[in-house]
Formats: C-alpha cells, structure tokens, sequence
C-alpha cells in the first residue's frame, strides 16, 4: 500500500497542496486592509492586483513544492532501499500436449541482468525454427542440468503431437548412468506412447550390429578407424590409420561377399588370425569358382608339355583346347611359367556374382601381395591396435550377443537354436516411424565400450538424418516429422573430425535441414576440452546457437563462458576521497607530519567502460536452478539472459522465487 502511494506521490502532493491551500485561503486571506498596501492600491493598482494575486497562488504552489520534496525524500531515502516486489504471476504455462507449433520453454525470465522478481514475468522460449540450431547445457555437478533442462525439454518433445502417429517426434538417446532412459521411458507411456520406445542393453529384447548397414567396406572401415582415433588419440604418424582402415575395409570386405553379413568379431577373429583369412578365402572361392576352368591353346600347350601335365591339363575332344579346374596354385604356376590362359569365370554368371569374385580378386590380392608381404613385427603392431578395441566383442558373450549378433537373427530363421533376439530396425525406419531408440549401457560397467557403442550408434544415426536431405528435396510435398538427438554428459560421445568428413561438428551444422534437433548437456566447455584434441572443442562449442549455462566450477569454463555472453559499455561510478593541509610541519614527539589546518574533499565521477555482461564470478555463483541463456530463436540471437530453469518435479506456473520460498529448490 505505501509502495502505492509512493509510486503516486505527485497526485498525493496535489490533494494535499489542494487541502492546505483552502485552510490557508479562509485562515490567512490576503491583508487587504493594511494601510501600505491601501496606499500602494491608491498610486499603483496594478501592482497591488500582482501582489495579491501572487500570493494566493503562492497558498498553493508552497504547499506543493513542500510535500513534493517532502514525498520524494521519504521515497528516497526511507522506503525505496527497502522495497521489495513481490512475484508476480507467471503467463499459463502451454501444456506441450496441446501445443499447435512446437517449441521449448526455457524458463521464466524477470530482470534479464540481475536477481530478483519482477512485475511482469515471461517464458523464454525457443521456437522450431531455432531448435534445429541445437542446445548445449553446461553446468557443474548437481547444478541441475538432468531435472531442470533434460527431463523438461524432452517432456515437451516428446509430448508433441503425441496422439498423431504421423507427426509425433522419434531420435536417439544417449546417456551413461541408467536412469535417464528409465525417464524417458515413463515420459512416454504418460503420453501413450510406449510402444514407440526401444532401448539397447545387455538385457534388452533388441539386438545392434553397427557393421550391418548399406554402407560400403570403405566408409566402415573408415569409421573404426576414426573411432579409434577418438578413444586413443590420434598419433602424428598417418601411417597407422592407413593401415587400420585397410585391414579392417578388406576384412569386412571378404565376409559381404562370401556371406553378405559381417559383424565386429568377424574382423576381429580374421585380424587376429591370418591362417582364417586364408581358409574362408579358398572357401568363398571355392564356392564362386565352382565349375570354373582355365583353357590353353594347344600351342601354348606344346611350350611346357612336362609342367602343365603336372598342374591337370587335360585335351578336351570336342573343343580340341587343353583344361584344368582353376584354383589359385594353378594361376601361380601359369604366372611364374608366363602363360597367359583364358578362363570362364564369367560365364552363366549373373551381374551380382560377377562384381563378388572381382571382389574377391582385389581381396585375394591383397591378402597374397601386400598383407603376406608386411614385416612379422609391423603386421603384429597393426593388429594390436585394431585388436584393442575389437577384443572387446569377444571377452564379454552378453556384448557379443548384443552386437555381434548371427546373421540368422535378420534371416528371421533359428537354425541353431540359439537365443536370438530381434535385430534393431535401421535407422531410417525408426526415424520416420517416429521411434525413440535408447542405449542403456550405464558407463561404470566398462567404459571404452559403452563410449565406443555409443559413438557407433550415434554416427550411425548422423548418418540416416543426413540421408533425408535428398528425400526431403525430391519430395517438397511430403510431411517430415521432426527428430530429436538428446545426449547426456554428452563428453563421453563427443567427436570430432577435424580434417576427416566424419565428426560431430559437421553433422550439427548441416543437422538444421533434416529438421533435427539436438540436446546435449556437459559438465563445463573443460569437459569437452579434455575430451576433445587440440582446439576442436571450439569448432564443435559453435555449432550449438543456444547455450545454457548453469552454475561452473572451474575458472576456464566461466572465463570462457563471460567471453560468449560478450562486452557492452557500462557506466562506472568512481569514487575519490583527497586530504590537504596547510601550514604542514614534523612532530618532535611521534616524528609524523601534522597540520593545524586541514581539507578533506569527496568526488563522485561516472565514466563509460567495456566490461563483461555477465562477469566470471555470477557463473561460479549462480544457484540452483538458475541459469544464464544465450538463445537463439533462428533469426535473430537474443541477448545473454538471467533465466530461472523448471525443474521437472515442480509446477512450472509456480514462480521461481515462491519455490525457493517453500523449500521446494
């Protein structure tokens, strides 16, 4: 009520200039029958009407200046240092089921710049448009990234067109402690949509082959490689990824064409065992070759009449030409003699066959002229590092079963009687079947394998969102459904390419025109750092448009994190305090200077300066559930804001500082 009437202090100024103005009018009239200002209305009646009429607007215009300064002293000085501004109430929060257009709602927003409620609260909210340009969270242990962003922005994802089966939202999730996919799980089922959720484990129904794509050897191949430089580092020597990506691209090679089918352990039990290589060569060649003879002309015969009766050559009658079935000693043998022979190999072949056994050629080339040729010691040092990683899909046979799985598990055939479970769906059809896929392998059971299976699953969705620009193109008429990418301590998943065509980085920047939106949150930008080689944690920090930081622990992350809220001139208050004296002399007592008579002044100066919007220390000291924003709407950047996050378990129309009030942060 004061507050009020204080806000009103002009208009209360003026009924009590109004009141006071009347008493005095009737009390103290103007003396009229004074005998000089008589004389003065005899000699001069215009200045006796002045002064008359002067002094009775000076009843009222007194009285105003009195209780103006009076009110603006008290409100000043009295009330303003204690005023306090209650809560106000928020907008209705949008219920996410019954939202026409999709967006996330950050958090409510009072002073953009400082603490505190305000009289006019509103949502900050990020539209469709400039959720495509995705959404780092970075916060410190127990700052609230989990419950105060993840659970809430994937509610209100996932919750969207949640009864419309054509437009209801699917992507991936990635977390390494458990619980998240639990959440996700629930989030689902309160919206009726628990049958769009599938989650890979250990125990899970669902099975996960990271080599069982329509990619070729080379792009695999290149992808473990690249996977193996991100777990251990990449090495000065290009050399080495070379050589990884060449053993493991014909190795992966051999099995598409000897069993249109592959898995990790496959390469791993080839890379580890030449002799194998060789038998399911000869078996596959056997196999393609079946039936396949070489043919001399019976002069060339005549030139080695001894070694070709050696080597099998027979005269055909019909065709009066000499044959021998075909193997690969045979060609070893024509090869060192010099006989250029024909064969039949492509005869009655078909166009699929014909493309493996010339396949299998560079394979059996390969294998015969360049692995066969490497040193005992380099061959091993290759092995061993691909070995350490793909050793991990053998020592383990719930891994194994999980991500290795038989090929008679897509067959949709038991023929051995083992457990199989239902392979994962590509994908492309869990993305545009709107189907939530979730890896639940928590990162303390072992965590270069929960990192590897996570990243795998993860350039594998990158690459099904990437792949629907071309069908978005061809076909403008279609509806798209949106999909998501949410991450959780999404340091453990983090890549980046650099120079290489693979890498996070890449993907989130072109990620906006598949209409994918992607969600991580960090630690602090020292998470990434550490994560990350050289200074590619910069490249890949840039690609997200919207930043959410809660509170830091570590000086880099908020020094870096003042840096991206940028500078603005602020006005500066300086305060200057000077002693003088005149007449100075020495005491002969204490040996200190002394004066009889002294000046001390004050000054009070303002002056413009480039400082940091929001300074080092409001990152460290920010509370829970509190958060500085920088958003992004997909046009224009908004400016770093003070923004109270909602945390899952409360009732978002409850204002922030009465949830603070009731205990309930």
């Amino acid at each position: 009520m004061i507050q009020r009437a204080l806000h009103s202090k002009n208009f209360i100024a003026c009924l009590l200039t109004l009141a006071t103005g009347t008493i005095l009018f009737f009390e103290a009239p103007f003396p009229e029958d004074n005998l000089f200002l008589q004389l003065i209305a005899l000699r001069a009646p215009e200045v006796f009407a002045g002064l008359k009429y002067s002094y009775l607007v000076m009843l009222f215009t007194t009285p105003y200046i009195t209780f103006s300064i009076l009110l603006s002293g008290l409100y000043i000085f009295a009330l303003k240092s204690h005023r306090r501004i209650a809560p106000a109430q928020l907008p209705p929060y949008p219920d996410p089921r019954h939202r026409e257009e999709l967006f996330v709602v950050v958090g409510e927003v009072h002073n953009p710049r400082k603490r505190g409620p305000s009289e006019t609260p509103r949502w900050l909210i990020i539209p469709e448009r400039g959720l495509y340009t995705g959404i780092a969270i970075l916060g410190a242990i127990g700052t609230g990234k989990t419950s105060c962003c993840m659970f809430p922005f994937a509610e209100q994802i996932l919750a969207y067109k949640a009864a419309d089966k054509t437009k209801r939202i699917g992507g991936l999730v990635l977390e390494v402690k458990g619980d998240f996919c639990r959440k996700v799980k629930g989030i689902l089922e309160r919206h009726g949509r628990a049958d769009d959720y599938i989650e890979i484990g250990l125990n899970s129904e669902y099975s996960y082959n990271p080599l069982h794509n329509d990619l070729d050897a080379y792009e695999l191949a290149y992808s473990i490689a690249a996977l193996l430089n991100n777990l251990f580092g990449k090495g000065k020597e290009p050399f080495w990824q070379q050589a990884y990506t060449n053993l493991v691209k014909f190795i992966i090679l051999l099995h598409k064409v000897a069993y249109d089918y592959v898995t990790l352990f496959d390469v791993y039990e080839c890379a580890i065992s030449p002799d194998l290589v060789e038998r399911r060569l000869q078996e596959t060649e056997k196999r393609l070759l079946h039936g396949v003879v070489i043919s001399l002309s019976p002069e060339a015969y005549a030139e080695h009449v001894t070694q070709l009766q050696e080597l099998g050559f027979v005269l055909n009658d019909e065709t009066r030409i000499y044959q021998a079935p075909e193997s690969q000693k045979l060609r070893h043998a024509l090869d060192a003699l010099g006989i250029k022979c024909t064969d039949d190999r492509f005869l009655n072949k078909t166009k699929e066959e014909i493309r493996k056994i010339e396949q299998l050629e560079a394979v059996r080339r390969w294998f015969d002229n360049d692995w066969r040729r490497i040193e005992p010691k380099l061959r091993t040092s290759i092995v061993e590092g691909v070995s350490v990683f793909l050793s991990l899909f053998d020592d383990n046979p719930d891994v194994k079963r999980t991500f290795c799985p038989p090929k008679e598990s897509y067959e949709g055939v038991n023929k051995s009687g083992r457990d199989l479970r239902k392979p994962l769906p590509s994908f492309s059809w869990l993305i545009e079947n709107g189907a939530v896929c979730a890896l639940n392998f928590p990162v303390g059971m072992n965590p270069g394998l929960a990192r590897a299976l996570g990243v795998m699953m993860k350039l594998d969705f990158e690459r099904a969102v990437l792949n629907r620009v071309p069908q978005m193109e061809a076909h403008p008429e279609t509806y798209f459904r949106q999909v998501f990418f949410l991450c959780d301590e999404y340091h453990h998943f983090a890549t980046v390419g650099e120079n290489e065509p693979t890498g996070d980085e890449k993907f989130f920047s072109l990620s906006r025109q598949p209409k994918c939106i992607p969600i991580v949150a960090t630690q602090s930008i020292s998470s990434l750092k550490s994560a990350l080689p050289g200074e590619s944690w910069r490249t890949l920090l840039q690609t997200f448009r919207t930043k959410i930081f809660l509170s830091l622990s570590d000086e880099f992350s908020a020094r870096a994190a003042a840096d991206l809220c940028g500078r603005e001139d602020q006005l500066k208050v300086s305060y200057n305090i000077s002693e003088s004296g005149h007449d100075a002399r020495v005491s002969w007592l204490t040996g200190k200077p002394l004066s009889d008579k002294t000046n001390i002044s004050a000054s009070k100066s303002y002056h413009s300066q480039i400082d940091f919007r929001f300074d080092t220390k409001v990152f460290t000291e920010l509370k829970n559930a509190e958060s500085i924003t920088i958003a992004y709407d997909g046009f224009n950047p908004m400016p770093p804001t003070l923004c109270y996050l909602k945390p899952y378990y409360n009732d978002p129309n409850k204002s922030y500082f009465r949830q603070v009030a009731d205990g309930e942060l």
